[in-house]
């Protein structure tokens, strides 16, 4: 048995960080149904879209990132037979997300004080990008957005090419996996409690967590400049720098570590040299730190370095392209980027499982990403709707 197995989730969110969270949940077990507009479906079938047979069935790298495990069920919120059919897939649900604009799902009468009086134990879950109260409560938000918003882009960049946002979407996967943090919590809380909750996530608070040591620098004077890939304590050695082939990250953290670098580039006499034996002189003394430095470099592969570094102890690494991670071997031993037969498009579609393991437990998707309303004749069934009920409510245009 997994973890999550029986637990039954109603998910209303579109793009990223609303489906990443419940993905999560599906991952261990738990039975998603997802509920997407008739016709178009979830907006983040349209990001990041792939070539055929992808495209034609609308499963883009956003959505294939995020759904699968899932079942996609049709229905027009709009609609108003809407509120019989969440009325009834409520009434046995463990858990609603839902990542609209705050103040949208009460609009419609599926927010949590409506849901809650349908099922009192229900946890509901808003994902948004300032939270539910405030100033910025009811602006849209994206994950862009949250970085320029949060401290993300302000430390991002140098000094030449000002802030900029992290190609990552860093934001909307970090919401995520809180937004799943906080789930699993409330669940918890109910085996203790049997009360449900209301979770009211803001993006920007996530990101702002995420920046909380350079925020505590500038509450005491100490304001963080834009490094680019330098380390924040200016040492010109703790920088991405060229090799014989590739580009090599080192990040020596303590000055002892630092000198210890020039050994490991055979130049152990630079250590002792007034130029570059402490942080200040190797500051003040940058270009030509640099030059030495990396002209040793020039002499082996990103590779062959950062074996070296980790002999001796120093912080390194090849900085890897994205077809590295691809056939990066200690991602395949653990088994974290897989494949799943999808037969809508007639090929396989990838995704990246938990990054943990649970001992006597194996977490990953049941099945491929959804079509849309691939589920949906099946889930109406399921909650008690007849053949002649589904067929007219397709006949009125709400599933």
């Amino acid at each position: 048995m997994r973890t999550f197995e029986g637990v039954k989730v109603i998910d209303f969110t579109q793009a990223i960080a609303g489906p990443y969270a419940t993905f999560q949940l599906a991952l261990m077990g738990a039975d998603v149904i997802k509920i997407e507009q008739p016709g178009m479906g979830d907006q983040g079938r349209q990001m990041y879209p792939l070539d055929d047979p992808f495209k034609d069935e609308g499963f883009s790298a956003i959505f294939m990132s995020a759904n699968a495990g899932k079942r996609s069920l049709t229905l027009d919120l709009k609609h108003e037979a809407a509120a019989g059919v969440i009325e009834r897939l409520v009434r046995d649900a463990d858990v609603v997300v839902e990542n609209f604009k705050a103040g949208t799902m009460a609009r419609r009468g599926f927010g949590w004080e409506d849901l809650r009086k349908i099922n009192p134990k229900l946890v509901y879950c808003s994902v948004t990008g300032f939270g539910q109260t405030g100033p910025r409560a009811a602006a849209a938000a994206y994950d862009p957005t949250i970085q320029a918003l949060s401290g993300i882009m302000a430390l991002n960049g140098t000094e030449a090419t000002g802030p900029m946002r992290c190609g990552a979407i860093l934001c909307d996967m970090s919401s995520a996996l809180t937004a799943a943090f906080a789930i699993s919590t409330a669940l918890f809380r109910r085996e203790r409690t049997g009360e449900g909750a209301h979770l009211d996530l803001s993006m920007q608070d996530v990101a702002a967590g995420m920046v909380s040591p350079n925020l505590l620098q500038t509450m005491h004077g100490k304001e963080p400049k834009l490094m680019g890939s330098r380390s924040l304590s200016g040492n010109p050695l703790a920088e991405t720098h060229p090799t014989k082939d590739g580009v090599l990250l080192l990040m020596p953290a303590i000055e002892a570590q630092s000198l210890r670098v020039w050994a490991v580039v055979g130049l152990p006499e630079m250590a002792d040299d007034p130029r570059f034996s402490t942080l200040a002189a190797r500051i003040e003394n940058e270009a030509e730190c640099l030059t030495v430095l990396r002209g040793a470099l020039a002499g082996a592969d990103a590779k062959t370095w950062e074996q070296r570094f980790a002999d001796a102890g120093i912080p390194a690494a090849a900085v890897a392209t994205l077809p590295d991670i691809l056939e990066d071997s200690q991602l395949a031993h653990r088994d974290s980027i897989r494949s799943i037969p999808a037969p809508a498009v007639g090929t396989e579609a990838a995704y990246c499982t938990t990054p943990f393991k649970i001992s006597g437990e194996e977490t990953g998707a049941d099945h491929p990403p959804p079509a849309v309303g691939a589920h949906t004749d099946a889930v109406l069934a399921e909650f008690g709707y007849s053949d002649d009920e589904i067929a007219a409510l397709r006949e009125s245009s709400a599933i």
